[in-house]
């Protein structure tokens, strides 16, 4: 009888011993260098309310995945942080991936909102919507820093009705 052996343990722990001295978490074995992908884009969202024509720059961006984002970076350390992210634990891939499309999601939400409010609305009430949404893509930003540290977010299920209510109602006006 053959016994399967799972690899997976064994070469995560190869990995958090390889990362050991990098800007690469030993935990989750992911790089935070990856949220500049998003910082830029948030960067951009925040000159909008005083600089309407950001909106085209804004509607350029387009997302990456965590290997995409490393294998076009200048990161010194961007083999391993691929290879790590290959062979992280799942837990912390399974929340990061989630947060991630939840970023994605959010950022092309508040493009399509922007647009149609730009120039219907007083610039008090475009100023507060962007603002608003920035904070929303922040504290997604925040959990996949989280993440990406070593702590996977734990819900429970009126935080998880929550989200999904608030995903609802972003819907209807897309």
């Amino acid at each position: 009888m053959v016994v399967a052996m799972d690899t997976q343990p064994r070469l995560t722990k190869t990995y958090r011993l390889l990362v050991r001295g990098t800007n690469i978490n030993d935990t989750s074995l992911l790089a935070t260098d990856y949220l500049n992908h998003f910082n830029e884009v948030v960067m951009l969202l925040e000159l909008v309310p005083d600089m309407p024509e950001m909106l085209e720059e804004v509607e350029q961006w387009e997302p990456a995945t965590y290997t995409e984002h490393f294998a076009a970076s200048g990161f010194s350390d961007k083999e391993l942080a691929i290879w790590a992210y290959e062979n992280a634990p799942r837990e912390y891939i399974d929340a990061f991936e989630d947060l991630v499309a939840a970023a994605n999601e959010q950022i092309f939400s508040a493009a399509d909102l922007l647009k149609k409010l730009n120039g219907s609305v007083p610039a008090e009430a475009f100023q507060e919507q962007t603002m608003t949404k920035v904070r929303e893509i922040k504290a997604t930003l925040e959990q996949i820093s989280g993440v990406i540290n070593g702590t996977v977010p734990r819900y429970d299920q009126a935080e998880i009705d929550d989200i999904m209510d608030q995903a609802a109602i972003d819907s209807l006006f897309d």
